[in-house]
Order: structure tokens, then C-alpha cells, then sequence
């Protein structure tokens, strides 16, 4: 299949492929080069941005050098309450995705003159420079019917990608990450660590932010490159990409800049590296002490109102995030056991050395919260009383789609506040911010009810952040005409750059965040407006959390992460920082681009989505496994939302593999899903024995239809199905799992119950996952007759296997008999997709058991790559008993559902 050469890919992005449910009321929009689809709550969020996406277009078009003909399918989405985008480059079927959620100012992209703009910009930058074909007429034809992905696509790296489309967005909106400080400051403080990525981990690394340097650190170094070699540098490299003549990334790199992009890299790093170290030379710093050294996105601090107690979310890399609460006195219980330990040390070995002590010690949580699904933890605030904590976290509705909800926690009991309300960022008096369909707006929260107010009205064009009460007065920051501004009780207070979590230190004054020239510092705000910088910082400073003591805690940024400062009450005011060279760039932003004017073009009315478009394209598979060969092609008919899928597929097959054809179709436009599946086969590989048992055959044709109905939520999932094979027997199944959390490990549990006319079977699976580890047990016991071995096929479904225990690694029919008791026990492999595993089969007074290494993918329909749902299945295995006693079997399989 076309689309399946992008599977893997897809796989990478897959939270952001996903749509909301395609049963919602779903609504298109058409401009001449894009057809916008969303559900009718974001209907004021959609047309605005389809209203730019023409000019957008044509603005893009003349920065990239290329003016690609396809209509793109636009959807508008947010399924998982982030701020996100994608762009999917299929050159017959371009796609892009548009997460509505607005971000806020402290977020990489939180730099932006309208959200819309931004994220739209970058997106079609992507499809703009990823849809230029080939001038190689056989790869055109490789284009055209296999693969329909540019060379550019498939040979440029992903900083160059995500680099590029980077510095478009900044140089179009006049904003973005370009122009920001947080590109400045996360450079040059990697710099200044000697912990810039090398050219090798440039594209994704799993150090902190080592996603993000293909934007941060790629945007720098194009435009590195570009003022090396001139403004159309960048064109001629996409020119020599595309050419007749076939080059590799590397050889059109170097005939554009003369040099290896690894070669350059080294040379822009180290330029970077001398700026940074001169300003840091240059620095006078006020940042007070490292009070606790956190990790990755560690951070959003709050101090009790007595000041005895600060609260903290850590967030390790592969660990659940956690809500710990620490004494803010200093460590005296923690300092005792370390000179105990250190004194120990010395009296075994008097000539040892003590260690230099530069960091403080780690200090023991007083109070401790992991939420029960390992989800996360965002801005904590303790209750007017000090004696409990609301925070937010996101749960999932039926549909699966992700909402913001306020809970507490009294340090005995974690209690729901609100359910599905998408609110967030709450002050203890309850006000909090909503944001919902795209748009934002402050609302008061009844925190023993739940219920919530409106405060003001919403908007797509104005986004709210952190709103705190002191004293009568109300402060929020507010993202209005292209900045971040403090308001206080809707006055509106200026500040020397963006401002962003608001604090209040007294009932008339605030510390503020305050972003501006490549450094992010707290600065004092009086009511009056009077403001004076508190901090003068390496990392900047992030998130104060004032305690009544009059010191500040803070969070600041390292190349392994935030990390907790403190800023004593009789701190000295910081120096002015002396003006810089602009030579100093990127270690300092740039002067920002002159925005481009996107002008909003009248749309014509939407219009229902129905059944959408649907697209074809065609699809391949094969298995291979004892006894078993098969050949499938077919065609599928979809549409971009994913509301009614269709397959036909025709297989060849031979030995145990069944030759026919089948018409398979799911409708998902209702709560309740709707499948049917016709198909014609010969008798072989569908007979439920190959031996004189006495064992019913399947049908050779006939028809399966089938509903289902799934509900989620936070822990438990429910799946309900019911349907019939023709007139040979209904069946019914239900599936229930959960999961919750025992420390660092997450437990997953499912049972699934299935029944037809004579058959029963009941399957019960247990896991238990820690960081990249996985174990997993299975049980599963049938009541009825029941044959052992071989693989699915594509043409026949599910029922049809009803009545069989599948086996790859078995030919069809190995056992077969009245009753089925089987076990599985599986770990992946270290490092690898692998999974290890050792299953026996009981079937009667038959045992059979084998043990091997396994691939297992399970893939759910893509509708935007135009990809069905694929069951995909590689491995080996040593059987140990009879009848197939030390034989070593391999297999292949493949199939493919609607």
C-alpha cells in the first residue's frame, strides 16, 4: 500500500493523526486550495483560520519558491487538550492538522502574534517545501503509483525540516520561536554547559529537549547558513533535492555550501558557544541559591500560606509525574544522616576524602501524590487554609478525547472537583482559566460544587494565563495584540517585555516573569505600575512562588532541566545588563521580521460532512507461516475523518491459506460502531479441523455484521459487541480493562468474554510496565469445540475465528478437540521491538508448548494517510512436544480491517 511506506512515521506523530470521534457533528469548509473540516463547537475558531489560509498560502509559496497545485484536507482537532500541529506531506493527498488548544506564555511556542497564524503557518511551510515532485521521470513514476513522498520528504533530515518550517513561521508572523527568548535562552545556556547537541543528536535525542533542537537549534543554523551563502541558499538546496539527477542529502548540501552539514555544524557551534561565553563573561548575576536540583520539566512551585511548606511537580523522564511537598526550613534531619554516613565513611578508611558538596541535598517529601493513572499534575495552589492542594489534570471523556479537570488533594484523599470542564491554572479563591473549542476565558470555580462561572466572555483572540486574587484585586496575564500583558483588575500594567505567572508577594504588589531581549527575569509590580527587576539570571527565572518569609522560589533552566532556586528576602537589587552586540545572535534573538498582513478572504457557507470524501487507494499483504502461503491485494475507499471505511480484498493463497475475496465496511459516524464483512473462500483454512473430529466447518461465504460500542474513562475502558455470521450463529463479546499504579509500576488488567451458539470463551490478560520494561501474562479458556494453529486472513472475519485458537507459529488444525485451556507469559526485549516469549496449548488430554521471539504491531485505522487498520505479526518459535516435537518455525502475517 502507498500509504504504508509512511506508516512508521505516523507511528512517531500518532497522538497528533488522531481525530476527534468521527461520530461528532462534524462540518467542511472549501477555499480554493483547502477543504477545512471540523466539528461544529469549533466553527469560530475553524473559519478564522480558514478565512487566512489562502493568503497564508500565497505568502509561503513566494518565501519557499514553490507553488504546489493539491488541494489540502485541513482538520481542526484537539483531542488532547495540548497545543500541537502536524503536517501530513502525501503528495496525492496532502494533510495537515490544526490542534486548537491555544499555549501559554512560558511554552516554546508561546511567542506568537494570533495562535492560528502561527500554527498555520508553520504547517503549510511544511507541506509547501515537503510537496515538491521529483524532475526524475522514473522516481515521478515511483511518486505517482508506490511511494507518494518528495525526495525532500524522504532524504532531509529532521532538523532541516522542522528547522526550516521554523524559520518561516518567524519570518512570516514576525514571532514564533526565531525571535523569542526561549530559543535564545535554552542556546545559549546549552552553550555556555558545553551541552549543545552534537550534529548526530540533532534530530531527536533522549536528553531534555532534545526533541526540540530540530526546531530550536535547526532554525539557528539555517539561518546560520543563510547569511553564509545568501537568501536563496535554501531554495537551491530544495532545487538539487528535487533534481533529474539523483543526489543524497549530503551531496546537495555540499554543492550548495561547500562543506558537509556536520562539517558547518561544528563551525555554527562553536560560534554560538564564543557568544554565549561572552555573555556570560558579561554577567553580573542576582539569582540567589539552588535550593533543590530538579529534573526535566520539574516545576510550577507553591508555597504554603504559613511559608512552612513548598509544593512541586516533578516530572522524571520515564517515571509518573509526582506532587511532592517539602519543608521549606532548612534540611537539619537530611544534613544529620549525610554527616553521619560521610563520618562512617572516614572512620573505615581515614585516608578517603570527603566529597565537595556544590548542590544541596535531596530532601524527603513530607506528602507525596502520584495520580492513579501515571497522568499529569499541573499548577498546584494550596487552599486559603493551607490544608489541601488544587491542581489539574487531564481525564478523558467517552470518546477518549482529553479534558482539563480541578482536583484536591488533602494530603489522605484525592477528590474530583470538576468533570469535563476544561478549566485549569485555578487560585485558591477559585478563578481559574477555561479553555474550550479554541477559546479562552476566566471563569470562577465553586471548589466544593465544581460548578463553574463564566467570568467573561470567550475568545479565539485573546488568551488567558494564570489568574490570582489578593486583597480584592484580581491579576492575569492576557495575550492580546500580538504580547503577553499583566492586568490588574483589567488594568492593564506595561512591562519591559512578555510577562506571564502573575504572583502576588503582598496585597499591593506581584512578582512577575518578564521576557524580553533573550532573558526572562522576576521583576516587582506595584498597583501603580511601578516595576523593578528582582533577578538578574543565567537561566532565567520562571514560575515564582513568594513565600511569607519574603523569599522567592523559583524555577530556572539547565541543560538537564529546571531546577528549584530561592531568592532571599534581603536580596540586592540586580544591575542593569548592559546592551549587547547583535553579532551575539542566536545566543541573543534577533530583531524580529516585519509580519506579513494575512487578509481574511469571505468563505462560502460550510456545509453538513456526511460521509466525506471518499479516497481511494490500494493496498498489499502477505503471510508466510507453516503450511501456510498467501497473497492479498486490494483497494480502500475512506475518508479523511475516518466516518465509513471500506476494503476489498482478494487473496491467493496456498496450503492452509484461504483463496477468495471480501467486502469489508465500518460506519463510525454514530456512538454505536457498524461493520460488515461479505466474503466467498474456498474450504481450505477456514474447516475448524482438517481430521475426522467431528468438528462443524466455518462457512465457505456468507456474511458478518457487527456493532460495538466502546466507553472510556480515566482507568477503566468498556467494549461491547454483538452481531451475527450469516444464519450459522450470533454471538455476543464484552471487554472490560483497567489500569492503576503500585509506585513506578503501571499494572494493566483485561478480561474479554465471547459466546455463540455452543462455543464460550473467556481471556484474561495482566501487565506490568516500569519505565521501557514490560511483563505480561495471558489466560484464556474455551468451552466448545475448538481446533489450534495457523494465521488470520484478511478476507475472512473475526466470528470465523471464533471457534479457533490462532497460532502463527502451528500449521492449521496441529490439535483440535472439545475444550481449550491455554497460557502465555511475555517481556520484551531490552532495546529492541522484540517481545520473548513461552505459551502452551492445552486442547483435551493434547499439550503442545513453545517458546521465541515475536514482532507484534496493532495498528488502528489512519483515515489521514488513507491507512486501514493492520494486524501485523513476525517471529520464531521452538516447539517442544508432539507433533511438531524440536521443530524451529518462522512466520509472516498480515491483516488488514476496515
Amino acid at each position: 500500500m502507498r500509504s504504508g511506506f509512511v506508516l512508521l512515521a505516523l507511528l512517531v506523530v500518532a497522538p497528533a493523526v488522531y481525530a476527534q470521534t468521527p461520530s461528532a457533528d462534524w462540518r467542511t469548509v472549501e477555499t480554493p486550495h483547502f477543504r477545512v473540516h471540523y466539528p461544529r463547537d469549533y466553527e469560530a475558531w475553524a473559519l478564522r483560520a480558514a478565512s487566512r489560509l489562502e493568503s497564508m498560502r500565497e505568502a509561503v509559496t513566494k518565501e519557499v519558491g514553490f507553488v504546489p497545485p493539491q488541494t489540502i484536507d485541513v482538520l481542526v482537532v484537539n483531542p488532547l487538550a495540548l497545543p500541537n500541529g502536524a503536517a501530513i506531506p502525501l503528495l496525492d493527498t496532502p494533510r495537515m492538522i490544526f490542534f486548537a488548544e491555544p499555549p501559554g506564555p512560558d511554552e516554546q511556542i508561546g511567542a506568537y502574534g494570533h495562535w492560528i497564524d502561527l500554527l498555520a503557518v508553520h504547517e503549510i511551510t511544511h507541506l509547501v517545501h515537503l510537496l515538491r515532485p521529483t524532475r526524475n521521470p522514473w522516481e515521478r513514476l515511483l511518486e505517482k503509483t508506490v511511494l507518494p513522498v518528495s525526495p525532500i520528504a524522504r532524504a532531509a533530515p529532521r532538523w532541516v525540516t522542522e528547522g526550516y518550517a521554523t524559520v518561516i513561521e518567524g519570518r512570516l508572523t514576525g514571532a514564533g520561536r526565531p525571535s523569542s527568548t526561549v530559543r535564545a535562552l535554552i542556546l545559549r545556556r546549552w552553550a555556555q554547559n558545553g551541552r549543545l547537541p552534537s550534529y548526530g543528536q540533532l534530530n531527536s535525542n533522549r536528553s531534555f529537549l532534545g526533541a526540540s533542537m530540530a526546531y530550536l537549534m535547526g532554525s539557528a543554523f539555517l539561518e546560520w547558513l543563510e547569511q553564509r551563502r545568501g537568501p536563496d541558499a535554501l531554495r537551491s538546496l530544495w532545487l538539487r533535492l528535487t533534481a533529474r539527477h539523483r543526489r543524497s542529502f549530503d551531496e546537495a548540501f555540499t554543492g550548495v555550501f561547500g562543506d558537509s552539514a556536520e562539517r558547518l555544524y561544528g563551525r555554527f557551534v562553536a560560534e554560538v558557544t564564543a557568544s554565549a561565553m561572552a555573555i556570560d563573561r558579561a554577567s553580573e548575576l542576582r539569582e540567589g541559591e539552588l535550593w533543590q536540583e530538579t529534573t526535566f520539566a520539574s516545576g510550577d512551585p507553591a508555597v504554603s500560606p504559613d511559608g512552612k511548606q513548598i509544593a512541586v511537580v516533578l516530572r522524571p523522564r520515564d517515571l509518573p509525574q509526582r506532587l511532592v511537598v517539602w519543608k521549606t526550613d532548612a534540611p537539619a534531619e537530611e544534613e544529620k544522616r549525610f554527616e553521619e554516613r560521610l563520618k562512617k565513611l572516614l572512620e573505615r578508611d581515614p585516608e578517603d576524602v570527603a566529597p565537595l558538596r556544590v548542590k544541596p541535598l535531596p530532601r524527603k517529601a513530607v506528602h507525596e501524590l502520584t495520580m492513579p493513572d501515571g497522568g499529569d499534575i499541573v499548577t498546584p495552589r494550596w487552599t486559603g487554609d493551607g490544608k489541601a492542594i488544587v491542581f489539574a489534570h487531564r481525564v478523558p471523556d467517552g470518546d477518549g478525547v482529553m479534558h482539563w479537570d480541578l482536583y484536591r488533594w488533602d494530603f489522605e484523599r484525592l477528590q474530583r472537583v470538576t468533570h469535563l470542564a476544561d478549566v485549569r491554572d485555578a487560585d485558591a479563591s477559585g478563578v481559574a482559566v477555561r479553555n474550550r473549542y479554541g477559546a479562552s476565558q476566566l471563569v470562577h470555580v465553586n471548589l466544593d460544587s465544581g460548578e463553574v462561572t463564566p467570568r467573561n466572555e470567550a475568545s479565539i483572540d485573546v488568551v488567558y494565563h494564570h489568574p490570582r486574587t489578593s486583597g480584592g484585586h484580581l491579576a492575569y496575564v492576557a495575550h492580546r495584540t500580538g504580547r503577553w500583558t499583566l492586568f490588574v483588575d483589567e488594568r492593564a500594567i506595561e512591562l519591559p517585555g512578555d510577562a506571564s505567572s502573575a504572583e502576588w508577594i503582598s496585597d499591593d504588589a506581584l512578582v512577575v516573569t518578564v521576557s524580553s531581549g533573550g532573558f526572562a527575569e522576576l521583576y516587582r509590580v506595584s498597583l501603580d505600575g511601578s516595576a523593578s527587576a528582582l533577578t538578574r539570571s543565567a537561566g532565567g527565572a520562571f514560575e515564582a512562588a513568594p513565600s511569607p518569609d519574603g523569599r522567592v522560589f523559583f524555577m530556572s533552566l539547565e541543560p538537564h532541566g529546571f531546577v528549584l532556586r530561592v531568592l532571599p528576602a534581603d536580596a540586592l537589587p540586580p544591575a542593569p545588563r548592559p546592551p549587547l552586540d547583535a553579532a551575539l545572535v542566536p545566543a541573543i534573538p534577533p530583531q524580529p521580521a516585519q509580519p506579513a498582513v494575512f487578509a481574511a478572504q469571505e468563505l462560502p457557507p460550510s456545509r453538513k460532512y456526511g460521509i466525506g470524501r471518499q479516497e481511494l487507494d490500494w493496498l498489499t499483504g502477505q503471510s508466510y507461516a507453516p503450511h501456510h502461503r498467501a497473497l492479498e491485494a486490494g483497494i480502500r475507499l475512506g475518508d479523511v475523518v475516518g466516518r465509513l471505511d471500506t476494503l476489498l480484498i482478494a487473496s491467493i493463497g496456498r496450503d492452509d491459506a484461504p483463496q477468495g475475496a471480501a467486502l469489508a465496511t465500518a460506519w463510525r459516524g454514530w456512538p454505536v460502531e457498524l461493520q460488515a464483512h461479505l466474503f466467498t473462500t474456498n474450504d481450505v483454512g477456514t474447516g475448524f479441523s482438517r481430521s475426522a473430529g467431528g468438528v462443524k466447518p466455518a462457512p465457505t461465504s456468507g456474511v458478518e455484521v457487527r456493532a460495538s460500542w466502546t466507553r472510556r474513562w480515566p482507568l477503566h475502558r468498556v467494549t461491547l459487541e454483538g452481531g451475527a455470521l450469516s444464519d450459522d450463529f450470533a454471538f455476543g463479546a464484552a471487554s472490560f480493562s483497567t489500569r492503576q499504579l503500585f509506585g513506578t509500576w503501571r499494572v494493566e488488567e483485561a478480561l474479554r468474554v465471547e459466546a455463540d451458539d455452543g462455543h464460550s470463551r473467556a481471556i484474561l490478560t495482566a501487565a506490568l510496565r516500569s519505565k521501557s520494561l514490560r511483563i505480561a501474562a495471558r489466560l484464556q479458556h474455551d468451552d466448545g469445540a475448538v481446533t489450534l494453529g495457523g494465521l488470520a486472513s484478511s478476507i475472512l472475519p473475526r466470528s470465523a475465528y471464533a471457534r479457533r485458537v490462532l497460532d502463527p507459529a502451528l500449521p492449521l488444525a496441529t490439535l483440535s478437540g472439545e475444550g481449550y485451556d491455554g497460557w502465555r507469559i511475555e517481556s520484551n526485549v531490552p532495546s529492541t521491538p522484540l517481545t520473548a516469549f513461552y505459551q502452551r496449548h492445552e486442547l483435551g488430554a493434547a499439550r503442545l508448548s513453545l517458546a521465541g521471539l515475536e514482532l507484534a504491531l496493532n495498528v488502528d485505522p489512519i483515515p489521514l494517510a488513507k491507512f486501514p487498520g493492520l494486524d501485523l505479526t513476525l517471529g520464531a518459535a521452538r516447539v517442544f512436544d508432539a507433533p511438531l516435537q524440536n521443530e524451529t518455525k518462522w512466520w509472516l502475517g498480515m491483516r488488514w480491517r476496515p
